[in-house]
This record gives structure tokens, sequence and C-alpha cells, in this order.
């Protein structure tokens, strides 16, 4: 198990980027308004791909840059990985 540090773009994300793949147990560290976070990586999350910090319900908003980017059309545990399989993305300002 390691270290994973991770990048929250704005406090109003419930995403973070991943500055190096992780495996499952693996632990990602991030700032969130100045404070050390951290959660446990429940699968395996590719370099530069989102990983919920928190529970995100299905027909949650997935935001990142603090804008919407996407709808979550399953729920997704904190430590998953946020990507085409579990997200429709945001085209043209509308969410599809």
């Amino acid at each position: 198990m390691k270290i994973v540090k991770a990048v929250l773009i704005d406090s109003l994300d419930n995403c973070v980027t991943l500055s190096a793949p992780a495996e499952p147990g693996d632990t990602v560290s991030f700032l969130c308004d100045g404070v050390n976070r951290t959660v446990i990586a429940r699968e395996s999350i590719p370099i530069w791909h989102k990983a919920a910090p928190e529970p995100i319900e299905k027909g949650g908003l997935v935001r990142k840059y603090g804008s919407v980017i996407g709808v979550a059309f399953e729920h997704i545990e904190a430590g998953c990985h946020i990507h085409t399989h579990n997200i429709r993305s945001e085209r043209k300002g509308v969410v599809e």
C-alpha cells in the first residue's frame, strides 16, 4: 500500500485528480481548504484520472474546477474511480 497525492481544484469539487496511479487499498491524499484529507482507493485508478473523495449518489452532480462536469448514473462510493463508466459528461453547457 502506498500514498498517492491528488489535487482538489476547488473546494466545491467532489472529485480529486490523481498524480500517480492508485491500487485498491492505497491512500489518496489531497488538500481541501488547507486541511490534509485522505480517502482509501477502492479500485485501480489510472494516473490523471478522477476519484471520489466522498460518496456521490446516483443522479448527483460531479464537480471539477468548481463546475459541473457530469451526472453520476450510478452510486459512486468514496475512493472509487470516476470516469465514463459511471458518469454522463456535460457538453455545450447542457448535461445530457
